[in-house]
């Protein structure tokens, strides 16, 4: 399974470097991620048509698509659990709070189904961690 964090999931409706990869893992299998990249996608999208980089109507569009995805994608809910996991990662690595909730969402998918879970991330430090956590990394860093 492929957890994506919020950033990755931006690149699914945002033409830019990592988007061509990002839809190609979309459609390898079901998808997961957080109930805060509902919100996180949302306020990168609007973000972005307010800096200009496309219009009040394709930020819509881009926007109901996004919800209308949402149906076909593993949600993970911000449960006591998962935010106990957070707040542990938070005292042993050096991240901000919501991509704490991001990769605690992806450890605790892994615990859940007990299988691999790929995380799937752009920032740097983010997927270093990720993997200090066990979890595989995509897209692969050379």
């Amino acid at each position: 399974m492929r957890y994506f964090d919020a950033s990755a999931l931006v690149k699914r409706y945002v033409r830019e470097t990592g988007s061509t990869t990002v839809r190609r893992l979309l459609s390898l299998d079901t998808p997961a991620t957080s109930r805060l990249s509902e919100v996180e996608v949302a306020s990168a999208l609007v973000r972005l048509a307010r800096e200009g980089a496309f219009s009040t109507a394709e930020r819509d569009r881009a926007l109901a698509a996004f919800a209308s995805d949402l149906d076909a994608i593993l949600v993970v809910e911000l449960t006591e659990d998962v935010t106990a996991k957070a707040t542990d990662l938070l005292r042993r690595h050096r991240l901000r709070a919501g991509d704490a909730i991001q990769l605690a969402s992806g450890v605790f998918l892994r615990e859940r189904i007990g299988e691999t879970v790929t995380f799937v991330a752009f920032d740097r430090r983010l997927t270093e961690v990720a993997r200090q956590e066990g979890l595989d990394v995509e897209p692969r860093r050379r």
